[in-house]
């Protein structure tokens, strides 16, 4: 199966690489629980981000449809592994996979320049998420993340 039989229209680029979820130039805000996660929604828009730069995305969206590698085909399952075994993205779905499983959602936010993931990176600071990455061009960083000792994620 195609990787984009996955893609989300709200994605403005690819959001898949190397077999696995990636929507890069976005940042991915993961909280406790969906009212939480549709009031951080707001208050990036009322912080002044585009309402079409900004969306709310279930636990079972994002772990049912987004994250899903159900029907991929062999290659796919090769980069995968590969993917696990260097410790990159697969690592981030799974904690993904578990704040879901727990009734947590997200929220994820264009940011395809500095400027933009600066303001987003200080609202950010403010709301407290569990966790939230950025999907730069080569590299996920890491915004906020629990550290593993303290980490439920």
């Amino acid at each position: 199966m195609n990787a984009h039989s996955y893609h989300w229209s709200f994605f403005k680029h690819s959001d898949h690489s190397f077999g696995l979820f990636y929507p890069r130039h976005y940042i991915l805000i993961g909280l406790d629980s969906q009212a939480r996660a549709r009031e951080v929604e707001r208050v990036f828009v009322e912080e002044g981000f585009p309402v079409e730069d900004v969306a709310f995305a279930s636990g079972d969206f994002l772990a049912g449809k987004l994250e899903s590698t159900a029907d991929i085909g062999l290659l796919d399952r090769i980069k995968i592994g590969i993917a696990h075994i260097a410790g990159t993205e697969q690592g981030y779905i799974d904690d993904d996979l578990k704040l879901a499983g727990r009734g947590g959602a997200f929220v994820f936010v264009h940011a395809p320049d500095e400027d933009t993931t600066a303001r987003a990176t200080t609202i950010i600071e403010r709301i407290h998420p569990v966790y939230a990455r950025h999907y730069r061009e080569l590299a996920i960083e890491r915004i906020v993340y629990p550290s593993p000792a303290t980490s439920t994620v």
